[in-house]
């Protein structure tokens, strides 16, 4: 949890050069081996300023979570249509695709410090679950007279992109994040029809 230091302009910005001195930190090193004096370091301020703003690293990286949560759950949040489904399905994938091009550090990082930490663990499970849950919603009327579980198919098709954007996106240009989303959202909506037509 964030310490509660002063809330001037001044102090802002030395919080927020704390916190990307850690998301440097935490993306050069890695969650574990990163040590609160190698983000101070970097930061350029001593240990006592970091702690009148974090706890520890844990708080600094919850901070760092808190603003890619936040933007994953403005896609969830945001209405998922278009004129057809082939373009609803890719705008929903770009949204998502978008969100971790500028956070994917953060996710990994995340990630990797879920394995160890419950904590961690939780949020990070809580959050696939929302998305995955909004996806279910759009796909049980489609998958209704399949024997298909939309929770599952959701679970699935989440997964191929959070695979792409955390480990296969790397520092992708533009036009290459657009190529995979369209492959991904044709993927996506030939996978849905073939569940679809499954009546079991």
């Amino acid at each position: 949890m964030d310490g509660s230091g002063p809330r001037t302009a001044r102090g802002e910005r030395t919080r927020d050069r704390v916190r990307d001195a850690a998301r440097q930190t935490f993306r050069e090193r890695g969650y574990a081996a990163a040590r609160v004096e190698d983000i101070v370091a970097l930061a350029g301020v001593s240990h006592g300023t970091f702690y009148t703003y974090f706890e520890n690293k844990a708080a600094v990286l919850d901070a760092l979570i808190d603003d890619t949560a936040a933007e994953l759950q403005a896609v969830l949040d945001a209405p998922w249509d278009g004129p057809d489904g082939s373009t609803a399905i890719a705008g929903v994938i770009e949204r998502f695709v978008t969100v971790f091009a500028a956070h994917g550090d953060v996710v990994r990082v995340w990630v990797a410090a879920a394995a160890t930490e419950p904590h961690f663990a939780h949020r990070l499970t809580r959050v696939r679950a929302g998305y995955v849950d909004r996806v279910a919603d759009g796909l049980a009327p489609v998958l209704a007279r399949s024997p298909h579980d939309p929770g599952d198919a959701a679970a699935a098709l989440v997964a191929m992109v959070e695979g792409y954007a955390t480990q296969g996106m790397g520092d992708d240009p533009v036009e290459r994040r657009t190529a995979v989303v369209q492959t991904l959202a044709a993927l996506w909506l030939g996978g849905l029809v073939r569940l679809a037509e499954d009546l079991g």
